[in-house]
């Protein structure tokens, strides 16, 4: 785990998301206004992954996995 993410303040975590946000919505006016705040904090962004995007994405092994029920039983 990175460093910057035990001191991640809230604020902080609402700003990268509000980027990560404006530009998922190609709303550059927004993403360009915050642009400058988030650049100053280079581990701002991969701190949030951390916290957020691996645990939510991680994919579980062949063996984690429930086997599906067959459909039409």
């Amino acid at each position: 785990m990175s460093p910057i993410v035990a001191f991640l303040p809230s604020h902080l975590v609402q700003l990268g998301f509000d980027y990560v946000l404006a530009v998922g919505a190609e709303d550059d006016a927004t993403a360009a206004r915050l642009a400058p705040e988030v650049e100053q904090l280079p581990g701002l962004l991969p701190a949030i992954a951390e916290l957020v995007v691996f645990p939510v994405t991680a994919l579980a092994d062949d063996s984690e996995r429930p086997n599906p029920s067959p459909v039409g039983r």
